[in-house]
């Protein structure tokens, strides 16, 4: 029986998930709660139906497919989400996009065909296919499957991950990947709980047995969150937990903190968390610095500006 997976997006074009020009499929499903997170359409493993307000055009259609969720209420058209089964018959009759479905079970020939679209560019810039999420690595058989297919067709792969998963899940994938992307997002257990769900103790031993196995090819990103990680206190912190793997990895990248998630958090009927502003140019030059100062310049410390 051929493998399917729960996808919620395949984006083509992408120019900061890896090198050169990529296409990243985005995986349903994830164990952690992030209150930052940037695609919360991808956490739930069900279905999502999104609603952007904006695009509705009022026509109706989804008050005649299915009138115990969607109203017309003046101007607006209102989305009633309690009780609704996530069945997606709106979304299909939605002419305007307002309404769409962030999930679909898709096969290995599915997602493959989307990738094998832009070969050209991939041979053309160095880019290739990177696994996201949500936590693609919850759906590990499938990933091995394609990225086993991908490095047949000469395609570069990479996997973007937090590693809270089992290590078994991780191992799957090992062989036919690149590079890796790995969050870590707190370096203390007990805050990282508060502010995920979780704490970071099977991440971090993830993360160090990764190290381990595959040198060179793991990026570190930390999410910089402001008033969460991004102290001094916060950087001996970090320094502390990566000092022992940092010459093992390719790189640490800071990753700027922005709200350009509102929205999705709108649209998808979910409680949108401000943290504030994002930091200045000037101030995640000087994070950068500080980390890798503490970690005696064994690993690179960067940040995209």
């Amino acid at each position: 029986m051929s493998l399917s997976a729960n996808i919620s997006n395949i984006s083509r074009s992408s120019l900061h998930d890896g090198p050169g020009i990529r296409t990243v499929v985005y995986f349903k499903g994830c164990a952690l709660s992030c209150l930052w997170c940037h695609n919360p359409e991808t956490v739930s493993y069900k279905k999502d139906i999104m609603y952007a307000q904006i695009k509705c055009i009022h026509c109706g259609k989804c008050v005649e497919i299915c009138p115990d969720h969607h109203i017309i209420d003046g101007n607006d058209m209102l989305f009633l989400r309690d009780g609704c089964t996530h069945c997606g018959k709106c979304a299909d009759v939605c002419p305007s996009g307002a309404l769409t479905v962030s999930g679909k079970e898709k096969t290995l020939s599915d997602v493959l065909k989307e990738i094998e679209k832009d070969l050209h560019y991939y041979k053309q810039s160095g880019g290739g296919v990177t696994l996201s999420g949500g936590e693609c690595l919850l759906q590990a058989d499938f990933c091995r499957d394609l990225l086993k297919e991908c490095k047949e067709k000469g395609i570069h792969t990479a996997i973007e991950t937090a590693l809270f998963v089992p290590w078994e899940n991780i191992e799957k994938v090992i062989p036919y990947a690149d590079l890796f992307y790995t969050d870590f997002k707190i370096a203390g257990s007990e805050k990282h709980k508060q502010y995920t769900g979780q704490d970071n103790r099977l991440i971090y031993d993830n993360l160090r047995k990764l190290s381990e196995t595959s040198e060179g090819k793991i990026i570190v990103r930390i999410p910089l969150i402001p008033a969460v990680n991004d102290s001094d206190e916060d950087i001996e912190q970090f320094a502390g937990k990566l000092s022992g793997i940092s010459q093992n990895l390719k790189g640490i990248e800071i990753l700027k903190y922005n709200s350009l998630a509102a929205s999705k958090y709108q649209s998808s009927g979910r409680e949108y968390t401000s943290f504030g502003d994002t930091q200045t140019d000037d101030e995640i030059i000087s994070y950068c610095k500080k980390l890798e100062d503490k970690l005696q310049s064994r690993v690179k410390v960067f940040c995209v500006i």
